[in-house]
């Protein structure tokens, strides 16, 4: 569908708090109800497919461009050949695939840092299908990429009643610089994914579904416990309408998150004898996310290094660090809370190491923002010059990725 075909939908309805859809007019029969979501989703599909393809296509080409410069010009420096080797399943897309190959004995100690989901869900299908567990890893986070947009769609669509700013939110999260990590075995699609569904079902009071998916986005990444802090302020705001009623499922909302980090966690320390938070640190060596620091003092040696050209890899990080901050103020304008409040804690973890490498992958996971991005696109120029100009930074970014110039 062509990018403006909707542009004469009614304006963007944007307000401080919006309630959730549940609270919307009379509730409609069970069947009603059915019928309405099927023809959403196969509206979103409709919307999702185009940008979740042309995402594909720029990362693709990327890769191909990556191989060629490599092979052609003699390219012989050890990380650029592995990188371009590797494709869509380089760097910790590796690991991914290992883990789920082998299991987590065997390999050394650092690969407890990656949480268990993708390579379990990996493993299943390379079992049922007899695919390798490569191919099952691209088969499962593409999917969940494309879920991801309908996902959105149907979120944007549903709090704002405007499926212009819908269909824009999808275009940029397909589009976003690091999304190209969509389209490799990453785990970021897959949480994405969940933490659409927790905020799809918390926003409607559909706590036990939220608690399901809460839990597995915390067995996903360790961000993922941070699904609790819109929880609670989804609680409290529930209470305007309800009071106290449906506790048991709010309390299984709240903990969720939390409850599957910890699972994966004790795991970890009873198997193997480790630590309790031994995944954690091993993430807090400097050769990964760095040693836990003031997110103020870790910006402030960023534009320090970058004026004196003594790390000139943060300039990579250091302006979408202010796009992110802008974004977030947005977010807690023109959103619900609970978007805003979640947006500036994945940020602020993603900032709280002394090493910005995979920054913008890390806050690709705070997923508000392309949402508060979206409801500033008000005409089809602006969104058009926006969208092309995103792919062309995923292209960008994707091919020093490749090369092994950039850690995704």
């Amino acid at each position: 569908m062509p990018l403006g075909a909707l542009d004469t939908a009614a304006p963007m309805k944007l307000g401080k708090d919006l309630r959730p859809s549940s609270a919307l007019g009379p509730t409609p029969g069970l069947v009603e109800r059915w019928r309405g979501r099927r023809g959403l989703v196969l509206e979103a599909l409709g919307e999702a497919w185009l940008p979740w393809l042309t995402a594909r296509v720029i990362t693709l080409f990327a890769l191909g461009l990556a191989k060629y410069e490599v092979s052609h010009f003699h390219i012989t420096n050890a990380k650029a050949v592995l990188e371009s080797h590797d494709g869509l399943l380089g760097s910790d897309a590796g690991w991914y695939q290992t883990i789920a190959a082998h299991g987590y004995g065997g390999l050394p100690r650092s690969a407890i840092r990656f949480f268990p989901l993708l390579p379990l869900f990996d493993r299943g299908l390379s079992d049922i299908t007899s695919l390798t567990v490569g191919i099952a890893s691209l088969v499962i986070t593409n999917a969940a990429s494309l879920l991801v947009g309908i996902g959105i769609y149907v979120l944007v669509r549903s709090e704002f009643e405007d499926t212009v700013v819908a269909r824009r939110a999808v275009w940029l999260i397909m589009l976003a610089p690091p999304a190209f990590v969509f389209v490799m075995g990453y785990s970021e699609a897959l949480l994405v994914l969940l933490a659409v569904a927790f905020f799809v079902n918390i926003r409607r009071g559909n706590w036990w579904w939220a608690g399901l998916f809460g839990y597995l986005a915390g067995t996903a990444r360790p961000i993922g416990c941070l699904l609790a802090v819109p929880a609670v302020i989804e609680v409290i705001r529930s209470w305007r309408t309800d009071g106290g009623s449906r506790w048991p499922g709010k309390v299984v909302a709240i903990v969720a998150s939390v409850a599957g980090t910890v699972t994966y966690l004790g795991w970890v320390s009873a198997m193997y004898g480790q630590g309790f938070l031994e995944p954690l640190k091993i993430q807090q060596q400097q050769a990964h996310h760095g040693a836990l620091a003031d997110p103020v003092s870790t910006m402030y040696h960023a534009l320090t290094n970058v004026a004196h050209g003594h790390h000139i890899g943060d300039a990579l990080h250091v302006p979408w660090i202010g796009v992110a901050a802008i974004l977030i103020v947005v977010a807690f304008w023109r959103l619900p809370l609970s978007y805003g409040a979640f947006a500036l804690c994945v940020v602020v973890v993603a900032l709280s190491g002394s090493n910005l490498d995979s920054f913008e992958r890390y806050a690709l996971s705070a997923f508000p923002l392309v949402m508060a991005g979206a409801t500033l696109l008000r005409s089809l120029r602006v969104a058009t010059v926006t969208y092309v100009l995103c792919g062309a930074a995923m292209a960008l970014y994707a091919v020093l990725a490749f090369q092994g110039s950039y850690v995704p």
